[in-house]
Formats: C-alpha cells, structure tokens, sequence
C-alpha cells in the first residue's frame, strides 16, 4: 500500500481513474450521438434530455446511501457493484429498440454506477495524506476527460459510416469490463476500517443534521446545485449547438468537442494542485469567471480559431471547482461522516444534474440557442456570488 505526506496512493488513483473512464464513456456518450438518436426516435430536445435525466435521476438517489453503505461496510463491494451496472446498463441501452426501453437502461446504469463516487473517493483519500488529497482527487476525476477524448475520437472518426448510435454503446461496455476486473485484483488485499469497528463513535441522523445545518455546507451544497444546473446542460447540448446551430456535421462538433475534451485531462490535476496550496476559494472563483466567459462568447465567436481558444479555455479550467468542493467537503466533515456527506454533496450536485438538462432543453425548444446559453451565464454568475460568501479555515 502506498501512502502517506510524502507519496500518491498511486494504484488507487489509477483504478478511480479507470473507473471514471469506464463511467464516464457511456453516460455522457449520449451528448454527441444525440442528433442521431433525436432523429431515430423522432424526439424534441427536451424529450432526448430525459435520456441524460434517467441515468443522473437514479444515480443522485443512492449516493446518501452509497456513501453511508461505504462507511458501514467498506468501499470494494460497492465498487465492483459500479462496474458491474454501469457495463451491463451500457450495454442494454445499445439493444434499446424503443425510446423507453433506453430510458429503463438508462436507468438501470445510472442506479448502479452511482455507487463508485463515494466508495472509489474514500479509498483513495484513506491512503493519501491530507495536505495531497487535492492533487490525488484531481489525477483520479481527470478519467472523466479522458472518457470524453476517447467519445469524440470514437464517434468523430466512426460516425460517417452510417452505423447507427447503438453500435457506440455496445462498445460503451467495454471500459466498465476491464475495471471490474482491476477493481476484483487491486482491491482483494485491501484492509479497511469500517464503521462497523468505529461503532463506538456512534454516527446518527443528528449527527448528520448538525452538520448539515452548518453554514459552510449549506453555502458549498447550494453552490453545488447551482453550479451542476449549468455544467450539465452545456455538457449535454454543446454538442447538438454545434451540429444544429452551426451547422457542422456530427463528425465534426465531436472532433470540435475533442478540442475541450483533451484540454480537459489536465483540469483535474492543475485544480488539485492550486486547492492544495490556495485552499477552496480560489480556483473555485476563477472557474465560475471562466463559465461566465465560455457561455458568453460560445454563442457568438466565430467557429474555428476563436472558439478553439474558447473551448480550450473551458476544459483547462472549467471544472477547477469540482476538485476544490470535494475537498473542502473532506476538510470540514469529521472523518467518520466522510463517505455519507461525499454522498449527500454528490447527490445534490446529480438532483440538479437530473432537472437541468430538461430544463435547459425547455428553454433551447422556446427560444433557442441565444437564450438557453444566458441561462448557463446567470447560473454561473450565482455560483460565484455564493462562494465569495462561504467563508474558508485553512487547515
């Protein structure tokens, strides 16, 4: 086991790393196959957005107990059981021949794969010490990325065969297979202390609603909401902007999208690094003023160059304030609640995962694109108004 002030937990990060991968491929592969799967089913955008609804629903739902799950039982079995769901659930959602059949997939994968966040996060947090759990978090949530690298290089270079979009989720599988079975060989000697060994110190639901009515984890849990509302929705129908309201083709939006996608591999690490040596606030501040900019300019920069820089821009620092949340999370919670509020603040965040996308794709039906993307600003406007309010210790 490798662990300590003065090294990563390096086999751990590489398993919640191809865990984020293996999660990551088949539920955000919707977002560029999306024109595909509009025009099979025949479907409004905010019809398609309960695709991306029906996976998030489920999987905000068992973070709380996930999380307590963890903290109870330990984190192995809950992570094989991800994988298992989200390769099985990706799987099913290819052989989807009705729109409502893929909504029960959907939701079968999305209900499963819930349970790697709190327990994959925990083992790695449990090996690493506290003043390197920023940039350890940061390496492990940059799989996310490098998911959506391998989304666009797959459906950019495959998408002009005329293949359909089922054939993307079958493949969608494979990544969960392979980290089921390095989950089965990484984890089988792991020794955890479990609540069941802690029993002593007694966690309760007081426990829980005392720290939840504290202001800072009020603050950081609203920012939360807030902030996931809009990062889910760009997430989801950036790529239909590109292809319906650019007119590119879907091979091309996706190989634009692999602009940010790749920008995005080294978000993860540069946020963990600056919220380890800064603290919360201040890559939470520049990555709300950086989504103000992405969604002011998208809509009207000129394709190319200029919205290359953008997008760039997007993926290098838009998604700081993932990083230095889940930390600050992990500072202000007494340790035995860890694995419960990384539930609950996970949960919150996929509850305004699950609305958003719909709503977002309400507004685009109504009133286009012009509008859909001063929505995504005014959120990201209040995100950054709630943490100039939270109010940091260092520890």
């Amino acid at each position: 086991m490798i662990g300590g002030e003065e090294q990563l937990p390096l086999k751990y990060i590489l398993l919640g790393s191809l865990g984020w991968i293996a999660i990551s491929f088949p539920r955000m592969l919707v977002s560029p196959v999306l024109p595909f799967i509009e025009a099979d089913f025949n479907i409004s955008h905010a019809q398609s957005a309960l695709l991306m609804s029906s996976y998030l629903l489920p999987y905000a739902i068992v973070q709380l107990p996930a999380g307590s799950l963890s903290d109870r039982f330990g984190n192995r079995r809950f992570m094989l059981l991800a994988m298992a769901g989200t390769s099985l659930g990706s799987f099913l959602v290819g052989l989807s021949t009705t729109f409502e059949l893929a909504l029960v997939a959907r939701l079968f994968a999305g209900s499963l794969s819930g349970f790697w966040f709190a327990s994959s996060t925990k083992i790695i947090v449990q090996n690493t010490g506290s003043a390197r759990q920023g940039r350890a978090l940061g390496i492990t949530y940059s799989g996310g990325a490098v998911a959506s690298i391998l989304i666009y290089l797959t459906v950019g270079s495959l998408s002009n065969l005329r293949i359909g979009w089922r054939p993307f989720f079958m493949v969608g599988a494979l990544p969960g297979l392979v980290c089921l079975a390095m989950t089965h060989l990484f984890t089988r000697d792991q020794k955890e202390k479990t609540g069941r060994e802690e029993a002593s110190e007694g966690v309760s639901l007081a426990d829980i609603a005392k720290q939840l009515a504290r202001p800072p984890v009020i603050l950081i849990s609203s920012f939360n909401f807030i902030v996931s509302l809009a990062n889910w929705s760009l997430g989801t129908f950036v790529p239909t902007y590109l292809a319906n309201g650019r007119g590119l083709s879907v091979a091309d939006a996706s190989s634009t999208m692999l602009v940010q996608a790749t920008a995005s591999v080294f978000n993860g690490l540069a946020g963990g690094y600056i919220t380890d040596s800064l603290g919360f606030k201040p890559p939470a501040i520049v990555s709300m003023l950086v989504m103000c900019l992405v969604s002011t300019l998208l809509p009207i920069i000129p394709l190319g160059m200029p919205a290359g820089l953008v997008l760039v821009l997007w993926g290098l620092v838009g998604g700081w304030s993932y990083t230095a949340s889940n930390v600050f999370i992990l500072k202000i919670i007494p340790r035995r609640l860890r694995g419960t509020f990384l539930g609950i603040f996970n949960q919150i965040g996929f509850i305004s995962a699950t609305i958003g996308p719909p709503i977002f794709g309400l507004v685009l039906d109504a009133a286009g694109f012009r509008a859909f993307f001063y929505l995504a600003l005014a959120l990201y406007a209040a995100s950054l108004v709630i943490i100039l309010l939270i109010k940091e210790r260092r520890s």
